[in-house]
């Protein structure tokens, strides 16, 4: 009944997504959110489902193809070297698709492929994106729907915390709780209504990101208010996933925000910014003094050796494992077990850099970062504009702090990157903050023909 139904959702998204893309891109988000409780909930839990998500991805594709080639030669014109440098970029995963199959043999080429969809499918979320965002409300107005969906969802961790018996409740295929050993102390990590703890954690990583995003753009004014109980909430269900590296990428989202932004900001601003930050060290202290919950407050403290292991992800050991053309795609893709058969192998890459290193190469990794040094270089470019009269620097500021979070989240957990869910929704972000650059350009084109319509009748 339960697969019936959701079917039918994942359908009638795609047939919405033929009649008003836009629509059908909410849609899509929220089923992002809907297909794991789903997937807990029909037997044998298949693992399809966890991809209905690009069900609809794909129909939005093939329904705005005229669009997504205009945007692609506008995006090409405008940033052309990051256009090129991706190019290369794309040269480099085909040599490693061919890898990977010879690593594999021909007979397991489904691991390979796999792993190369895994890079490839997000991408159009890009140009999504960037089309998508054709004003600063409609991204205030998505960023809204997406923490709305969000909040509500986050609702399972608690209820698994205080361990409700729910079935769509914890980490998918989990039988008993699932425990994480640190040093002294042992930690019970919780998935809520997502399918994992590093799935559930980015989520609320991300609302709480946004949440400030949201609360920096209303200011002191009683729309922040709301914001506030927001970014709270999601950092409360940081806290208590057991995945230090939510906590961290929203260490990292504010870093990155106030680098950008801290000399341009209003007094209103200013205090916002110092309001969220008493709420989010409200949450610290209520779980750290909490004698039950305080073990998450000391298993969130990293050292700076950690720190500088997960960045560094097992880089040189994959080269001197490895060596300088690595394994070939598919050997460290979360997923690709599904498509292996007894005898297949996977590597135990966990960081970005070391995922890289031994599925692309040391000559892909290199292409990947001059890709990412040009990105981030445009990127500062961009969050250097100033105020404009359609569009704002909070507005791109935000996009910038979570595009680097999910970067630096990236570099510690590339596992978590191969859910179609983030990899889309971070892609679609990253257009977005493209998008900015043209938002007064597109609005004041749009205001000059719709006065051209209302001349037409008077000069006719």
């Amino acid at each position: 009944m339960v697969l019936v139904a959701f079917c039918s959702f994942v359908a009638f998204a795609g047939v919405v997504a033929l009649i008003d893309w836009r629509r059908a891109w909410l849609l899509a988000c929220l089923i992002g959110v809907l297909q794991d409780p789903a997937r807990k909930l029909i037997a044998g839990q298949p693992v399809f489902v966890t991809f209905a998500i690009v069900a609809v991805y794909a129909m939005i594709l093939f329904g705005t193809q005229r669009r997504m080639q205009t945007a692609l030669r506008d995006f090409s014109r405008r940033f052309g070297n990051i256009w090129s440098a991706f190019g290369v970029v794309m040269l480099f995963l085909f040599l490693a698709a061919v890898n990977g199959v010879m690593t594999f043999g021909v007979g397991q080429w489904k691991a390979p492929m796999l792993s190369l969809f895994v890079y490839l499918a997000p991408l159009p979320a890009i140009l999504l994106g960037y089309m998508y965002i054709d004003s600063e409300k409609r991204l205030y107005r998505f960023i809204t729907f997406y923490c709305v969906v969000t909040s509500i969802a986050l609702i399972g961790t608690p209820l698994e915390y205080y361990r409700v018996n729910i079935p769509a409740l914890g980490m998918v295929h989990q039988v008993g709780d699932y425990i994480r050993y640190l040093p002294g102390i042992e930690v019970r990590m919780l998935s809520g209504f997502y399918r994992a703890p590093d799935i559930m954690g980015w989520h609320a990583a991300m609302l709480t990101s946004l949440a400030i995003g949201m609360i920096m753009h209303s200011g002191l004014s009683k729309r922040a208010w709301p914001w506030m109980l927001v970014a709270g909430w999601g950092f409360t269900n940081c806290m208590i996933s057991g995945r230090r590296k939510a906590i961290y990428f929203v260490a990292a989202f504010i870093a990155a925000f106030l680098w950008r932004a801290f000399k341009r900001l209003k007094p209103s601003e200013i205090g916002a910014f110092v309001a969220a930050g008493i709420i989010l060290a409200f949450v610290v202290h209520q779980i750290s003094t909490d004698q039950t919950s305080s073990v998450y407050a000391t298993a969130a403290i990293a050292t700076s050796q950690e720190m500088t292991g997960r960045l560094e992800g097992g880089f040189f050991e994959t080269i001197r494992q490895f060596g300088i053309m690595g394994a070939g795609l598919g050997i460290a893709t979360q997923g690709v077990q599904h498509v292996l058969s007894a005898e297949g192998q996977t590597s135990w890459q966990e960081g970005g850099l070391g995922k890289l290193a031994v599925e692309l190469g040391l000559p892909g990794l290199l292409a990947a970062a001059l890709l990412a040094f040009l990105g981030f270089w445009m990127f500062l470019r961009i969050t250097a504009i100033p105020d404009r009269p359609w569009s704002s620097q909070i507005a791109r500021v935000t996009l910038f702090a979570v595009t680097i979070a999910n970067a630096m989240n990236f570099l510690a957990s590339a596992q978590t990157y191969s859910d179609p869910v983030i990899t889309i929704i971070t892609c679609f972000l990253a257009g977005s903050l493209f998008a900015t650059v043209t938002l007064d350009e597109r609005l004041e084109a749009a205001e000059q023909a719709q006065r051209q319509l209302a001349i037409a009748p008077v000069t006719a």
